[in-house]
């Protein structure tokens, strides 16, 4: 019985070609979209040293007026204050209810528990602006209208689904052995939560609330529903400076000093857990 000929395909003349055109074409691409990505911050940290009031780019000479007016500007460290103040608490209530949800959506089969995942993850899904005015009219009904309560609680609903997938995927790569061992061993439920399933969850939990802080901190259409005198979030108090007066190198200042905090955050990020290892964590959990 003769061995059948298995057929070789020949490279062509423009194989040797298309190889390097082809990483040249994708080069250019990644390099077209990290510019389209980066510009705008770019222009905004360059124009908030220009030496005049109104956005001018190339800058016309170079000036930190803009940056030390700031410290006279109150309401800006009031709303930064409070947006810190809004973000911290959302965060820890996300969570608290994050990591429930997804325990009891990871370990407990019962009648509705898709519907169940599906209600908890429809933030995500749903348009912001229709999440807004949901929320506006039911809080309205119950009295709570704007402040500080009903901007944590909206804060909380669309960051909650977030933290919800991270711990999902780190519950589902847990090995229940462990805690069986530790259980079998005589220690108390409560105590096997927080000496072993928590510290096995913990990529999770610090994957979920950094993306919950991120995204309170900058969320700008709830935080315009909700906000109110002396309860206004600083992405909201911007939006409506650019509003009323346009765009000017004070805002742009502001903007330099919010980019500069957010790249201090990623490098606690990446100390802490490390980016890579959040991004895969963020990846697993939408799967």
């Amino acid at each position: 019985m003769s061995d059948t000929a298995i057929p070789q395909i020949r490279s062509g003349p423009l194989d040797g070609l298309i190889g390097p055109v082809g990483r040249a074409i994708w080069g250019a691409l990644i390099l077209a979209i990290c510019v389209f990505i980066l510009a705008p911050i770019l222009v905004v940290l360059v124009a908030s040293v220009s030496r005049t009031p109104y956005l001018t780019f190339p800058p016309s000479g170079f000036t930190l007026r803009w940056f030390t007016d700031l410290v006279e500007l109150r309401d800006y460290f009031a709303a930064f204050q409070f947006s810190l103040l809004v973000a911290a608490l959302a965060t820890a209530m996300s969570l608290a209810i994050g990591l429930w949800v997804a325990l009891v959506l990871t370990r407990r089969d019962f009648p509705g528990k898709a519907a169940l995942s599906a209600l908890f993850m429809s933030p995500i899904i749903l348009p912001e602006l229709a999440l807004a005015l949901g929320l506006l009219q039911y809080l309205s009904q119950i009295g709570a209208v704007r402040g500080m309560l009903p901007t944590l609680l909206a804060h909380s609903v669309v960051c909650a689904p977030y933290v919800i997938r991270t711990v999902q995927a780190s519950a589902l790569r847990l090995d229940r052995n462990l805690e069986d061992s530790a259980l079998s061993l005589g220690a108390k439920p409560a105590r096997v939560l927080w000496d072993v399933t928590l510290p096995l969850l913990k990529p999770g939990l610090l994957s979920g609330g950094i993306m919950a802080f991120v995204i309170s901190f900058d969320n700008v259409t709830i935080s315009l529903f909700l906000a109110a005198p002396g309860a206004t979030t600083l992405p909201a108090l911007l939006f409506n400076q650019a509003s009323e007066t346009g765009l000017n190198t004070t805002l742009a200042a502001v903007c330099a000093m919010l980019t500069a905090f957010m790249l201090l955050l990623m490098l606690v990020v990446e100390r802490l857990v490390g980016l890579e290892r959040m991004a895969t964590s963020a990846v697993a959990g939408k799967r």
